[in-house]
């Protein structure tokens, strides 16, 4: 029985050489890689996660289908000294899934079930879900409830698995509802003895915080009782103002840029390098996406939308052709740049149901790419996420004059209300601070990304004490293990103390997480 591949720019899993299988493993090869260096990653290594930046040989891999599934997992673990790493979708860029020959890898997709909403009080609904369920799939099994539920936000892509949203600290545009994380009541994990345990807010309100953000580290996550809500609608504006309305000055774009994310639901800024054909800053623009709640009819239907993002998803494989070209030729970047903005930029102004609203662009898992965001708290008048921003293309073109061109995609942009969870980088004790989250996405194999994403995290991390998203790159920035130590070290601390009564042989303790937690 072999481990199949995943389809092309999804993680895969390959049965390893002299390897184990395990019980619920699926027997037909799906697809393999076309091209020979591909060929050459599936012999050498049994795990690769979507972007191909993480690979791994894990002494076993298992495809669970139960919670008994689960529990027999951490009996065998544990019985033979191994660690054990969860994955879900393999989206996530750092190493938080990767496991060697001494730890076993254990891929959650087939834990996917999703239980009946339950209505707490009013508008308020809890549905508990498996972590091998997709944003899809639990959008869709809401909408055709009765009556009609939603998340109150999301991220952006709908591929990805509920498993590693949740326990990364993950997060969409909606400002005042803060990250996904800040929606769970309930979590539900196995820890090292095979025992499960559940956490809940109505508990110890620290214990339950470390929790629900957990890394990984508790045990392995079985469910998670998420806050939904009756269905909404959102009116979604796209405009593209000059680049220094918002960028230009810090003292006159920090206020203007503050008054309109307070004033909306979910604020999203896009920039795309090199998208004018004069290559020049003077003439650029930001794409930016404004959300608003609204009693407004729709004006496009699920089905209508659906057809479109299939239209879109289509439009970005297409896409990737040429962003691969940026990749392989970097000078060609300043040409082709403008045509893909081109293709997805456009004034819009629509009502759409809230799912439809949210995930707004078909296809993002057809372009593989490297991506680094950190989060920086923003000043009383947003005047240091100007700076921060403009720092960044600043940087972009000195570059482009050497003939660098180390960020091909996007710098984007949204804003966040502080989360609760001790583990977050947007954690703050005043639950009203605001957060910039800023994120540096390149094509995969771009020459110069990780240097060039390592020094605009360094700049934003001295200047601004900005903290990574963990689901992102950041292991590469040098010195960023010592930095987060000296600037969380307290709720690292409490996060480690409680985290050691679930597992204190360190059974689901990697070394992405060793080092800074000091274990």
């Amino acid at each position: 029985m072999d481990y199949p591949y995943i389809k092309k720019n999804r993680a895969y899993i390959v049965k390893p050489v002299g390897g184990k299988e395990s019980r619920g493993g699926v027997s037909k090869v799906q697809s393999r890689a076309k091209n020979e260096a591909a060929a050459k990653a599936a012999k050498m290594h049994s795990f690769c996660n979507w972007a191909g930046n993480q690979r791994a040989n894990p002494a076993q891999i298992f495809h669970p289908k139960t919670v008994n599934d689960l529990i027999e997992i951490v009996h065998k673990a544990k019985a033979e000294n191994m660690k054990i790493r969860c994955m879900a979708t393999g989206h996530t860029w750092s190493s938080s899934s990767v496991v060697n020959d001494d730890g076993f890898l254990v891929v959650v997709k087939n834990m996917d079930r999703i239980f009946k909403p339950v209505n707490v009080k009013g508008d308020v609904w809890h549905v508990e879900i498996e972590t091998g369920v997709t944003v899809k799939n639990l959008d869709d099994y809401l909408r055709k409830h009765n009556p009609p539920l939603a998340m109150a936000c999301n991220v952006g892509a709908e591929c990805i698995r509920y498993g590693g949203i949740l326990s990364m600290g993950s997060h969409g545009a909606a400002t005042h509802t803060r990250s996904l994380t800040d929606l769970v009541d309930t979590v539900k994990i196995i820890d090292a003895s095979g025992t499960m345990n559940t956490f809940s807010k109505e508990g110890d309100p620290v214990e339950f915080s470390a929790a629900a953000l957990n890394l990984g580290l508790f045990g392995i996550i079985h469910t998670y009782t998420l806050r939904v809500e009756p269905m909404f609608k959102l009116q979604m504006r796209d405009t593209f103002p000059p680049l220094h309305y918002y960028f230009g000055s810090p003292q006159i774009g920090g206020p203007r840029l503050k008054a309109m994310v307070l004033g909306n639901d979910q604020t999203q800024f896009f920039y795309w390098p090199f998208h004018t054909f004069d290559r020049t800053i003077k003439h650029e623009r930001v794409w930016v996406k404004e959300w608003h709640r609204t009693d407004l009819p729709v004006t496009k239907s699920h089905r209508r939308v659906r057809f479109q993002r299939l239209i879109e998803t289509i439009k970005t494989a297409t896409n990737n052709t040429f962003v691969k070209a940026m990749a392989k030729f970097p000078q060609l970047t300043p040409m082709i740049s403008p045509h893909l903005c081109a293709r997805v930029t456009k004034n819009a102004d629509q009502v759409l149901h809230a799912p439809n609203a949210i995930h707004f662009w078909g296809g993002m898992e057809h372009i593989p790419s490297m991506a680094l965001e950190m989060a920086i708290k923003a000043d009383e008048n947003f005047e240091n996420v100007v700076k921060s921003w403009s720092y960044v293309i600043e940087q972009v073109h000195e570059h482009a004059q050497r003939k660098e061109f180390p960020l091909n995609l996007m710098l984007e942009m949204r804003f966040l209300k502080a989360s609760q969870m001790i583990m977050s980088n947007m954690y703050d004790e005043d639950p009203d601070a605001i957060f910039a989250t800023m994120e540096l996405v390149s094509a995969v194999n771009t020459k110069g990304f990780e240097e060039f994403s390592a020094k605009m995290a360094q700049y934003w991390m001295e200047t601004y004490r900005s903290q990574p998203h963990w689901a992102k790159m950041w292991e590469h920035v040098p010195g960023i293990v010592p930095y987060l130590q000296q600037q969380t070290g307290d709720r690292y601390n409490k996060f480690e103390e409680i985290r050691k009564k679930y597992d204190p042989q360190g059974m689901f303790m990697n070394g992405t997480f060793a080092n800074l937690l000091g274990y």
